[in-house]
């Protein structure tokens, strides 16, 4: 059991500490510049989508066992955090990000069996 719950542990925080890092460091940094909402906003997206596709990549770097399984598994545990702390303003744009995950899975592992 341990074996199969450590990849998700792991990679979940190293998600919630780059997210905490990334949400630190533009508050110092906008706290001395004064930046529009839309440049913000942009910046945010940016950094999601790329903490999104190293959190995916630091995940298939560490399953070792069914990663056909574990690729369904993974966005989806992803999409019910992202329902459960976004409940009151549900957005369909929140179903891009686990899509995204999937995805990018699906692409790494078919990149590695190409290259076995």
């Amino acid at each position: 059991m341990k074996k199969i719950m450590m990849p998700y542990l792991l990679a979940y925080f190293f998600l919630f500490v780059s997210y905490f890092l990334v949400s630190f460091i533009m508050a110092v940094l906008l706290s001395f510049m004064h930046v529009s909402s839309f440049v913000y906003k942009i910046l945010l997206i940016i950094m999601n989508y790329f903490l999104l596709s190293v959190f995916t990549l630091f995940f298939f770097k560490n399953v070792k066992e069914k990663p056909w399984i574990h690729g369904l598994i993974f966005p989806f545990i992803y999409l019910i955090i992202q329902i459960i702390f976004h409940f009151q303003e549900f957005k369909f744009t929140l179903l891009l990000k686990p899509l995204w995950l999937l995805i990018l899975y699906f692409l790494l592992l078919y990149i590695k069996k190409k290259q076995q």
